[in-house]
């Protein structure tokens, strides 16, 4: 009775959580025993999520005990794993101070799955890791819960096979090949389990990501009407972004429509105006940013109505002093951290400035301004610089036309005297003498 109970909650949380949360969480399995593998499939518009967002819960609070976890991001599908803990008892799959989008609004409620662990009479495996990157090796441990069991494993990618007879609590360990193949998704299977493996030998480090901001354009729109938006363009990375040419499934017009170059840590806007047409169906389309053959994808989400009442388009990213037209209640702003980055009072920003859960926010660098004590230090110099030149320039002016004493004159007139004397030409009066 008590796992038909759990059962119908875990199935209840998965089937309502798409609805309210826009997110998807997959248990691999509705019941585990204490040291099992434990795996989830997570999707949905997180904003932020990372390892350190996802626990293993009892009671209310993180369990005391270590444990074995990892997660990825593949394909915009998130993976995780952990070997729970070696006591059996109600524990909970949980993420906690991590953002999402729900319909455009920007939400950190913590998100709950729970998981029953008890001892059982049946096979169940310990396995780690509960996925793969494979770079140089491919290697799993394993080891029976219960009982000496026959395992097999199987690549699907090369079909190398491995047979093991394993005993309780004994860890083996599984090595395969790694196959000459292009970056791409396989898995391992082994007996009921299966082993998610993500190939990124080949994997081309000038394009790692580029990022969309908003992750995702949704809402509810008529027929025969064009809708503005204003998207931001990341790259997150530490390489430039060249050429990045922006297409659309759908009737979009794009400006610009090629980014020359996006250096790390660039952030760009690109205003979009999709046109919709007679249609009845919902849209579920993309934009489409290619760089060196590379893909990048900004879903699109519309439901149709005939019913102007019931228009409601979640905004892109507006800048600050803009608005969009055939918007409806708009969405709230992100978080400046997705952005870029928050200018102090002696900062400039070298782009423009968006708006953001913090405040105004700058998506370009922030540059440090000369400060107003400066300024005025400066100004004061200046001035006191033209009032001594001004000074300097009166007096030697009016030195130039002050009067002669007597003496002066009297030992003028006697030079002048002397030169007549001697037959030499004097200027001034004396010559008339």
């Amino acid at each position: 009775m008590k796992k038909g109970v759990q059962f119908l909650t875990i199935l209840l949380v998965i089937l309502i959580l798409p609805t309210f949360l826009a997110l998807e969480i997959i248990p691999s399995k509705d019941s585990f025993q204490p040291e099992e593998l434990f795996q989830v499939q997570i999707t949905g518009n997180f904003l932020t999520l990372t390892e350190d967002n996802v626990f293993i819960y009892q009671e209310g609070k993180v369990h005391p005990e270590p444990t074995l976890k990892g997660l990825t991001k593949q394909n915009n599908v998130y993976y995780f794993y952990a070997v729970l803990p070696s006591v059996e008892g109600d524990y909970s799959f949980r993420i906690e101070n991590a953002e999402y989008l729900e319909r455009g609004k920007i939400k950190t409620d913590p998100i709950n799955i729970p998981i029953n662990s008890s001892f059982k009479d049946e096979s169940d495996l310990y396995i780690n890791p509960g996925f793969i990157i494979a770079n140089d090796e491919l290697s799993i441990k394993v080891k029976s819960l219960f009982g000496n069991t026959d395992i097999t494993a199987t690549f699907e990618l090369t079909g190398e096979e491995k047979t093991l007879s394993i005993i309780e609590q004994t860890e083996n360990t599984l090595n395969f090949n790694l196959p000459e193949a292009p970056p791409q998704m396989s898995k391992i299977i082994i007996n009921n389990y299966e082993i998610p493996i993500f190939l990124i030998k080949d994997f081309n480090p000038q394009i790692r990501n580029l990022e969309f901001i908003p992750h995702l354009i949704e809402g509810t729109i008529t027929p025969n009407n064009d809708y503005q938006f204003s998207v931001l363009i990341r790259n997150p990375t530490n390489n430039n972004l060249e050429n990045i040419v922006l297409t659309s499934e759908l009737n979009t017009v794009f400006s610009p429509s090629t980014i020359e170059i996006l250096e790390p840590n660039q952030t760009i806007f690109v205003n979009l105006t999709i046109t919709i047409e007679e249609i009845e169906e919902p849209i579920s389309s993309n934009i489409i940013a290619t760089s060196n053959n590379e893909q990048f994808l900004l879903p699109v989400e519309f439901i149709i109505t005939d019913n102007e009442t019931e228009v409601e388009v979640i905004d892109a990213t507006i800048p600050i002093g803009t608005t969009s037209s055939n918007t409806g209640s708009g969405s709230g702003p992100l978080s400046c951290a997705q952005l870029g980055e928050i200018c102090t009072g002696n900062q400039a920003c070298s782009a423009e400035t968006v708006e953001s859960r913090e405040g105004p926010c700058c998506i370009g660098i922030c540059v440090a301004e000369e400060s107003s004590l400066s300024s005025t230090i400066t100004g004061i110099v200046l001035i006191l610089l033209l009032i001594g030149l001004i000074a300097y320039v009166v007096r030697k002016a009016r030195k130039n036309k002050a009067g002669k004493s007597s003496n002066d004159i009297l030992k003028d007139k006697e030079e002048k005297y002397k030169k007549r004397i001697e037959g030499k030409k004097v200027d001034g009066k004396l010559d008339n003498i």
